[in-house]
């Protein structure tokens, strides 16, 4: 099937500014003003029924959010920072107690990294493998078992970590990993996972392309399918139906240069084609994206923010002022309203931050980790009604 790509910017980039985002307002709590991890999640580590916060090398204990040691973290002499490009909950060893998953570009490692048990002392790191330098990774059902898998984004050789989980002869458990190969003209900056040929099976796109994925994902070939080249795009960038007309198009940011944009699918006489539009060009730095209804208004809000100082001062922008924020697709007028979430000038957006609703009263808040800090905005919708105010 013969692709085009075309590229539309008219009619599209309308702006509505607030200092809080509509009726979804933040309220800012720094957690950890001196911490420079990149990633953070949120799940309850002590089995008392509150959600603390996890990441690097330490976690949180809520309400206070008292911090307490994990482990030490190895800092890299060429910039002083610390491994962990992600964080994600996954309960491991299946003994009850939530461990996590790091991914690192600079030790090029693929981790686990072990939750100690009721002792709640420091935890065990535990290298899987050194696959090579990884931007991030996020947890998908990649093979279609219903059991969550690992989805990395090495920049070098592309591949996915399918898990397995086992007993062992003492009766203890644990999870094999194994990795299974991509196509390699996929690697590049930037990854997603999403149905694009609404055939019900989950796609693994990059930059570059989409690989599309086999009846049989575990033997099958991945064919390629090299029908864009968007550039070096956020980790992750998303599938999802914007304009709500049938079939899956493209949300993503340029993730060490200017630009949110959408790509839209359409398949006339067995042709498929991309249209590009702008959904905000004015600052740079989106590493990562979200999805999430941060309003409650049933409408899914994308969610970009800029990663504080990502290469220094070298990338385009970098300079330029702090935000995050929340736009909204309007399918009448096929526009995008932007609304400002947070333009705290040290509250950055890192690369795998959470929308979770951390104080359990029925709304999402936002975990924002990076190199100036780790801070939680909480969303303020329901804040009022919990604390009659």
């Amino acid at each position: 099937m013969r692709t085009t790509f075309l590229i539309a910017f008219a009619s599209v980039l309308i702006l509505a500014q607030s200092a809080l985002g509509g009726d979804a307002k933040f309220r800012k709590v720094t957690i950890d003003a001196d911490s420079l991890f990149s990633s953070v999640a949120a799940y309850d580590v002590d089995h008392d029924g509150d959600i603390d916060i996890v990441g690097g090398g330490f976690w949180y204990e809520a309400p206070e959010w008292t911090k307490h040691k994990i482990r030490d973290v190895e800092h890299f002499e060429r910039d002083g920072m610390p491994d962990g490009f992600a964080a994600q909950p996954y309960d491991v060893n299946q003994d009850g107690w939530m461990d996590f998953f790091e991914v690192n570009y600079r030790s090029r490692s693929f981790k686990w990294i072990e939750h100690p048990g009721a002792a709640l002392g420091e935890w065990t790191a535990h290298t899987i493998a050194e696959p090579g330098p990884m931007e991030s990774g996020r947890l998908y059902d990649i093979d279609g078992d219903g059991q969550l898998d690992m989805l990395t984004n090495n920049v070098r050789a592309p591949s996915w970590w399918q898990f397995v989980p086992r007993t062992l002869a003492d009766g203890s458990k644990t999870t094999e990993f194994i990795q299974h190969a991509l196509p390699a003209e996929m690697a590049s900056h930037g990854i997603a996972f999403g149905d694009v040929n609404s055939d019900g099976r989950d796609d693994v796109l990059s930059g570059k392309g989409w690989a599309e994925a086999p009846a049989d994902r575990i033997n099958g070939e991945w064919k390629w399918h090299p029908e864009f080249e968007i550039g070096a795009v956020s980790v992750p960038f998303l599938v999802r139906d914007v304009d709500d007309d049938g079939d899956a198009d493209l949300v993503y940011s340029i993730g060490h240069g200017y630009g949110v944009f959408w790509l839209e699918q359409d398949v006339a006489n067995g042709e498929r084609t991309w249209t590009k539009h702008g959904i905000d060009t004015t600052w740079s730095v989106a590493h990562y994206l979200l999805w999430e209804d941060l309003d409650q208004n049933g409408q899914p809000d994308l969610i970009a923010g800029k990663r504080y100082r990502a290469h220094g001062d070298n990338d385009p922008g970098a300079d330029e002022p702090q935000g995050i924020y929340r736009y909204e697709f309007n399918k009448a007028s096929r526009t995008w309203t932007r609304y400002v979430i947070s333009d705290d000038p040290i509250v950055g957006w890192g690369l795998d931050g959470k929308a979770v609703d951390i104080d359990q009263d029925g709304d999402l808040d936002l975990l924002c980790p990076g190199r100036s800090g780790l801070y939680l905005l909480v969303n303020t919708l329901r804040y009022s009604e919990r604390d009659g105010k």
